[in-house]
C-alpha cells in the first residue's frame, strides 16, 4: 500500500464491516468501561471531541476507555496485562483486515493491541474457544491503526485485548459475509444485493455527501445521512454506482426507497444488470433491466411488472444510474439465488 489511505480504501471498497452497529453488531462486554462505553466501538463514524465537556467520570470520550491499571488492585490475575472487550460480529464472516481507530485518544491510547476470534453456532453458553487471528502489535494514538488478517475461517465474535489500558473509538472489522444456504427455504425471494448476504457498493459517480453502500444496508433509513447523495451536477452528465450482489440469481422484484429524500431526490432512475466471474465491476456487459422511470419524494417504489429481464436470466453486479443527481436511501433486488455462482 502507499499509505494508510490507500489500506482503508482497500479494506472499505473490497469489505464489508462485519462489526458495524447498522448491520447488528454488538459489544457484548468487556473487562472495564470506567470513562467510556465499549458500545461506542462498532457505531458509525470515526467519533468526535466534545473540548470541555466532562462527566462525572471526567472529560466526555465517543469510544471504550478502561481505568489505569495501576489503579485497579482487584483486577483478574489472567488479566492483568490488558484489557480485554468482546463483540459480537452483525453478519459472521471471513475476517480480512482489523480498523483499531484511537481517534481523539492522544495521551490515553493503548501502548499495543492484539484479536481472538471464536466461533459460535446457535445459542451462547459461555464456553468460548478463542484463536489469535492479529498478534499484538504496537498502535498509534490519534489514528487508524489498520492490520491485515490472514484467517480463512469463518468467526461471529473477535476479543479487542488492549495493553495494558486505555481507550479506542472504533473497531472495524472488514470481511465477507459467509452466507448459508440452510438458513433460506426452497422458492424463497432473497435480497441478492443487501449487505447482510454479501453484497456491497463497489464503485459510484460521486460520493461526495455519502457512500453508495448504504443503499443496501438493513432496514429503512434513519435519516439522509444514512442513503446515498451525490452533489448537485452542473453538466448533462448522470450520476450512477454499482453494487456487487452477494448472491447471484435471477431478479424478480425492486424496491427503490427514496425516504426523508424529498427536495433532493432524482427526478429519474433506470437500472442495468450484468453477470460477469470478476467482483471489480470494470468492463461489464450491460443490459437493461428497468427503463428510465420517474421517482416520487420519500417514497417506496416497487418494480415488477416494468422489469425487463428474463425469469431465467443470472446477473451478479447492478449498475442504478439517477438522473440528473441526488439522493435515494435503500435499493432491494429480490430475487432466486444462484447457489453454485455464489
Amino acid at each position: 500500500m502507499n499509505s494508510n489511505q490507500d489500506h482503508n480504501n482497500q479494506y472499505s471498497s473490497e469489505y464489508i464491516d462485519l462489526a458495524s452497529e447498522q448491520v447488528g453488531g454488538r459489544a457484548i462486554n468487556c473487562s472495564d468501561e470506567w470513562f467510556a462505553n465499549c458500545s461506542n466501538l462498532v457505531k458509525p463514524g470515526r467519533g468526535v471531541f466534545k473540548e470541555g465537556y466532562f462527566v462525572d467520570t471526567g472529560q466526555w470520550m465517543d469510544g471504550w476507555e478502561s481505568r489505569r491499571s495501576y489503579a485497579r488492585s482487584w483486577r483478574d490475575a489472567s488479566d492483568k496485562n490488558y484489557d480485554w472487550c468482546d463483540i459480537r460480529l452483525g453478519i459472521p464472516g471471513v475476517i480480512k483486515g482489523i480498523d483499531i481507530d484511537t481517534n481523539f485518544f492522544r495521551g490515553n491510547a493503548p501502548e499495543t493491541v492484539s484479536v481472538e476470534a471464536t466461533n459460535i453456532d446457535g445459542e451462547e453458553d459461555g464456553h468460548r474457544e478463542w484463536t489469535e487471528i492479529l498478534g499484538q502489535s504496537a498502535v498509534k494514538p490519534h489514528s487508524q491503526n489498520l492490520f491485515d488478517c490472514h484467517s480463512g475461517k469463518t468467526w461471529t465474535h473477535i476479543r479487542l485485548k488492549i495493553y495494558p489500558d486505555g481507550g479506542v473509538a472504533r473497531c472495524r472489522v472488514y470481511g465477507q459475509a459467509h452466507i448459508r444456504k440452510e438458513h433460506f427455504v426452497k422458492g424463497e425471494l432473497i435480497d441478492l444485493a443487501s449487505v447482510t448476504n454479501g453484497g456491497r457498493g463497489i464503485s459510484a459517480s460521486d460520493m461526495f455527501f455519502s457512500s453508495p453502500s448504504n443503499l443496501i444496508m438493513p432496514n429503512r433509513g434513519k435519516n439522509m445521512g444514512d442513503g446515498w447523495e451525490t452533489k448537485r451536477r452542473r453538466d448533462k452528465a448522470n450520476d450512477w454506482a454499482v453494487i456487487k450482489l452477494g448472491l447471484a440469481g435471477s431478479i424478480r422484484k425492486v424496491i427503490v426507497d427514496t425516504a426523508h429524500f424529498k427536495g433532493n431526490y432524482p427526478d429519474q432512475l433506470s437500472l442495468q444488470a450484468a453477470h460477469s466471474a470478476t467482483t471489480d465491476g470494470n468492463h461489464l456487459n450491460w443490459q437493461t433491466i428497468l427503463e428510465k422511470t420517474p421517482l416520487k419524494a420519500d417514497y417506496e417504489h416497487l418494480f415488477i411488472q416494468q422489469l425487463l429481464c428474463a425469469e431465467n436470466e443470472q446477473f451478479t453486479h447492478i449498475k442504478v444510474n439517477i438522473f440528473p443527481d441526488g439522493g435515494i436511501s435503500r435499493l432491494r433486488i429480490f430475487g432466486f439465488p444462484n447457489w453454485g455462482d455464489k
